[in-house]
């Protein structure tokens, strides 16, 4: 019986925390149409991607997820409250001096905020960071 009541209250305790995480995090599909650089070193092909915002306060972040679920990589965002919700997804490239693209923004529809990437080293012109 002892064990039982551990069991059961490990389960709710469980449950209570997955939810609470959920609700921190908000989730998109977005499509990205060219082989893309996100943030200084995270590389996507052209596909179909489910991101997971991450709102912490100070080091907001996205995750990218493949359509196996399996995760690509994640990248710090800087996040612009908007008045109202975006209408439709949106991603925002960057054309770079090698002729490959960034992705310097996406603006996922139905939300109020807009996601935006710094450039890969390699795209600054002049830059000396």
């Amino acid at each position: 019986m002892h064990n039982r009541t551990h069991t059961t209250i490990v389960s709710v305790l469980s449950a209570v925390f997955f939810l609470a995480g959920m609700a921190f995090a908000k989730t998109k599909q977005i499509d990205v149409l060219y082989s893309s650089t996100i943030g200084k070193t995270l590389k996507l092909k052209p596909g179909n991607y489910r991101i997971d915002f991450l709102n912490n306060k100070t080091s907001p972040t996205v995750k990218f997820f493949d359509n196996y679920g399996k995760l690509v990589g994640q990248a710090p965002v800087k996040v612009v409250n908007e008045s109202k919700k975006n209408q439709q997804t949106q991603v925002d490239y960057s054309a770079m001096a090698s002729n490959d693209h960034a992705i310097t923004e996406i603006s996922p529809g139905g939300w109020k905020e807009n996601l935006y990437f710094s450039l890969p080293k390699s795209a600054r012109v002049g830059s000396k960071d």
